[in-house]
Order: structure tokens, then sequence, then C-alpha cells
């Protein structure tokens, strides 16, 4: 009694070869599916909007995020230096982030400020927004010219960002801080 057609050898009516490739095919696929997804690489970071743009401080480099207040300006600065403020006894250079980049500088009393971890001189980057510590992965795939003080481009929460480059951004403001020092 028989319940179904019946079939023919699989290796009469395939050959030998194409059922060894079928075979090897199907174990390739059964290993790829237990195996974990390649590891991405993260970065945490404080992820601030400046201008119309997102972006990415590495988080080991923030001491403290605090609400942006007037800054006393400085003749003769670059624009991109709002001016002078005192944070606990210590005088703190204050620069904003977006004039930094070549951005549409925010306003001087809104946003944040995210003084940074570093000894002298001590520097601040005023920001229109701190949103918080996230987990970014590396956007291989951005495919943006990089620009002066941009280390690479990221993904966190669903959205694009920048990552920073703290030394080549901050570097065209400490060349004078350099070269006035005593030799």
């Amino acid at each position: 009694m028989t319940t179904g057609p019946v079939r023919p050898d699989a290796e009469s009516a395939l050959g030998p070869e194409r059922v060894a490739a079928l075979l090897d095919e199907r174990t390739a696929r059964l290993a790829r599916r237990g195996a974990a997804a390649p590891a991405v690489p993260t970065r945490r970071v404080l992820l601030c909007r400046a201008g119309p743009e997102l972006f990415g401080l590495p988080l080991e480099a923030v001491a403290e995020v605090s609400a942006a207040r007037p800054c006393t300006p400085v003749p003769g600065a670059p624009p991109a230096l709002v001016g002078l403020s005192g944070r606990n006894g210590v005088l703190v250079s204050v620069l904003d982030l977006a004039a930094c980049l070549g951005l549409a500088a925010g306003t001087a009393e809104a946003g944040h400020v995210v003084l940074l971890r570093r000894e002298a001189p001590r520097i601040a980057l005023r920001v229109a927004r701190a949103l918080g510590a996230v987990e970014a992965t590396a956007d291989e795939a951005a495919g943006r010219a990089p620009r002066h003080g941009i280390a690479g481009h990221a993904r966190a929460g669903g959205e694009g960002l920048a990552l920073l480059d703290l030394d080549a951004l901050l570097r065209p403001y400490l060349a004078g801080a350099r070269s006035a020092a005593p030799a």
C-alpha cells in the first residue's frame, strides 16, 4: 500500500556532485544559523546638538555638564571663543562647538556647557543641548567627507551623528596658548 507518489532516488536524479554541493550548502547554512552576529564596535559618547547636527563627545573626555551662563568676552579673540567663565575658582575658556566646526554659532545664554577633562588650559564647549550619554556604533557606510574636528560617524538610537576628535578640534585654539608659554 503506497501513501504518496514514488520519488526516484535523489542521487540518481541529481548526480553525486550536485547532492554533495547541496549538502555542503545546507551544512554551511545550519552552521551560520547558530553563530553569533559579528561584534560591532561601540563607544560611549555624550550626545550633543550643535547647530542643526548631532555630535558625540568621547565620554572619557567629559568632566561635567551644566547649564550655559553668561561669559566675559575676550577682546580680539577668535569668533569661536564665547568668553571666559569662572568654575570653582578656576578660569575656563568657553568655545562654541558649532562655531569651532564652521556652523552657525548658538545664542550666548542658551543650552549647555560641557567642561572637558583636561588640566591646562581649562576648556568648556558650549552646545545647544547635551542630550545624554549613549552607546554609539560606528557607521562605516555614512560616506560623508571628513572635516576638521570630526573623527568619524556613528549611529545612536537610530540617528546619525559625527564623532568628535577633540585634539584636532582644539588644536587651533591651543596653538596660541603654547606659543605664549615661556620657553
